[in-house]
């Protein structure tokens, strides 16, 4: 048991010395922050257009024959969100690799995942895209 506090001791230690030295490293000015989005991929708007009609959120669903879960799975994610936030789904066949890209109301692709993918990760996207 004392071994066990010796350690967390310790532990902690180094994680305060750790800050400590990349505090100095960075001028203190550095904040850390998660992203904006939580997607494998992301883009800035401006980057890839998305033939969908402007003035709403939409998702691109590229869908293989074989991934009979991956629009439940959508769907799942996109029913979590209020009425008002819900976007356009445009179901796109594809021969292999089910994936979704997030468009923002712009128009812009700005996230994209593969499946499967965690619901709220998706729900959270489409949420921000949707302000």
């Amino acid at each position: 048991m004392k071994a066990a506090a010796a350690a967390l001791a310790v532990a902690a230690a180094l994680g305060v010395a750790g800050a400590a030295v990349a505090h100095a490293f960075t001028g203190g000015r550095a904040t850390l922050a998660l992203p904006e989005l939580h997607g494998q991929v992301t883009w800035k708007a401006g980057v890839r257009r998305a033939d969908v009609p402007r003035g709403r959120t939409a998702v691109l669903a590229f869908v293989a024959p074989g991934c009979s879960g991956c629009l439940a799975e959508l769907r799942y994610a996109v029913d979590r969100l209020p009425v008002s936030q819900r976007p356009l789904i445009v179901r796109h066949a594809v021969a292999r690799d089910s994936i979704v890209l997030l468009v923002d109301r712009n128009g812009w692709v700005r996230t994209g995942y593969a499946f499967p993918f965690a619901p709220a990760f998706v729900e959270g996207d489409l949420r921000t895209l949707a302000r």
